[in-house]
């Protein structure tokens, strides 16, 4: 009986570790622009098997990412974008498509709207964003592009594209790539929000409280904390019954 409550303490205490990294993540990213907090979850099932033993294990269901908007920040710098109500879509280095809300943007080398870290934000048409030098450039609410190239004798600016805001898809089940960035569910396309709006000159924080973090803190180092005292009290009865049956 004891052995069986050792494994389950230990299942228990596996899962509670990855708890701790997870809130120690979103601790870390407090003050990340575009970062959406994770969230772990796990359930408990009874052993099966033949030579199952007694107790209860612990299952972790993974990683998951909370959706909901950061605060807005102004900038008024005009390569800063928020999306309410939306992500911004990228294409990453490997190819793939995935979302983000960090809308600090960039103009690469050979023209390319990127995110800081490189990656091609994409138009509506799913094709990165192309632009040459620009003297100003406005986005609108609807994501449109537009602006006056540098070197120009003409005050009418020209429309360049319209960026393709992202809808979170159903049950919000992304998954974080790192930098920001979150990819789709196995096998689902990304689809247009039908009421995103964009705000130049603005940036999304993010969404990790840090009050509910320090909490959170708190209450999964006492968790692992008596996940480890629970241990040590098996381990040291299944010695004790050991021995009085050696004896």
């Amino acid at each position: 009986m004891a052995l069986g409550s050792l494994y389950t303490s230990m299942a228990g205490l596996e899962t509670t570790t990855e708890r701790l990294d997870t809130v120690s993540q979103n601790l870390a990213n407090t003050n990340t622009q575009g970062y959406a907090a994770q969230q772990t979850a796990a359930m408990a099932l009874p052993y099966s098997g033949p030579d199952a033993p007694k107790g209860t294990d612990v299952i972790s269901l993974g990683e998951s990412v909370d959706t909901r908007s950061g605060p807005m920040t102004r900038t008024g710098s005009p390569f800063d974008v928020a999306v309410k109500g939306g992500w911004l879509l990228v294409r990453t280095h490997n190819g793939a498509k995935a979302l983000t809300r960090n809308g600090h943007l960039a103009q690469s080398a050979n023209g390319l709207l990127t995110t800081m870290t490189g990656e091609p934000v994409l138009d509506s048409a799913g094709n990165p964003v192309s632009l040459p030098l620009l003297r100003s450039m406005t986005i609108g609410a609807n994501g449109e592009i537009s602006g006056i190239p540098a070197g120009s004798a003409s005050q009418q600016p020209q429309v360049y594209g319209r960026l393709y805001l992202a809808a979170t898809p159903a049950g919000g089940s992304l998954h974080p790539l790192g930098n920001t960035l979150y990819g789709l569910p196995k096998g689902v396309s990304p689809s247009r929000a039908t009421n995103a709006s964009v705000q130049q000159g603005y940036l999304e924080g993010s969404n990790v409280s840090s009050v509910k973090s320090m909490i959170d803190m708190i209450d999964v180092s006492r968790e692992y904390q008596l996940q480890t005292q629970i241990m040590g009290d098996n381990a040291k009865t299944q010695t004790e019954l050991n021995q009085i049956m050696m004896a």
